[in-house]
């Protein structure tokens, strides 16, 4: 019994060894060239430009299509000039409320000519 038991055990030993010769072994979602990739998300990245807030510029993988992105400041390390513009742009604006003033002098008898019947004259004054 143990020497059938050694026997499996080394028969499956060369056969997986043979198999990892002649086929290569991919852990990852690409398993064969033809096929469907078995993963729910796909791994598409697009490449974005990242800004420092020291103002340089790499590109990264990201997983949203945008054109740049900027990573925040930290506002103890900037002058006190910016760091009250940047929280006076943080607050929300003034609404503007726009008044229409309808300026309303029309005068109906400066266009009596144009709908009087076709036939009649128009009176002048």
């Amino acid at each position: 019994m143990f020497l059938q038991m050694n026997t499996q055990i080394s028969m499956r030993n060369l056969l997986t060894s043979c198999s990892k010769a002649i086929t290569a072994e991919r852990n990852n979602a690409w398993r064969a060239s033809l096929g469907k990739i078995s993963r729910r998300d796909y791994l598409h990245r697009y490449q974005v430009k990242f800004i420092r807030p020291d103002g340089s510029t790499i590109m990264v993988p990201a997983a949203e299509p945008r054109q740049t992105f900027q990573s925040a400041v930290d506002l103890k390390q900037l002058s006190e000039d910016e760091r009250r513009q940047r929280l006076a742009a943080r607050k929300p604006k003034a609404k503007i409320t726009k008044t229409e003033v309808i300026d309303d002098t029309f005068d109906e008898s400066e266009y009596m000519k144009f709908w009087s019947a076709p036939g009649q004259k128009s009176t002048k004054k």
